[in-house]
């Protein structure tokens, strides 16, 4: 889906068509990736529990939030804030993992971590 922009009628690939094209393809990809690694059929059902919520929660919070999120922010802001960003999803990670499920956390993931920030924001 195209639409046109302003009274040069540039053709633009729509935001949203662009998003919904790329849902279906990552989810028939993940889809392969997982029946070639757990071939136990037994293993893909799911029951009304904590396994039932976390799937839930992983669809609606860390894909379609995620993504509306950085739709809205890759419009207000344009493409250099969100890649900006980027690498302190990894400290983030981090510290919530220590936060809430009580991981430790390792000297090499602090310095490893460090090391991939400074070297991403020396490139940008």
């Amino acid at each position: 889906m195209v639409h046109y922009t302003g009274t040069d009628h540039k053709r633009v690939p729509s935001r949203t068509s662009s998003g919904v094209l790329l849902q279906p393809f990552a989810a028939t990809i993940s889809a392969v990736v997982g029946f070639v690694v757990e071939l136990d059929l037994n293993a893909w059902r799911l029951k009304p529990d904590i396994s039932l919520a976390a799937v839930l929660y992983s669809g609606i919070l860390g894909s379609f939030l995620a993504n509306s999120i950085h739709a809205w922010v890759l419009h207000r802001k344009g493409p250099v804030y969100i890649a900006m960003f980027k690498p302190l999803s990894i400290a983030i990670a981090a510290a919530m993992g220590v936060m809430f499920p009580g991981d430790t956390l390792h000297l090499g993931s602090i310095i490893g971590a460090t090391v991939i920030t400074l070297g991403f924001y020396a490139v940008m």
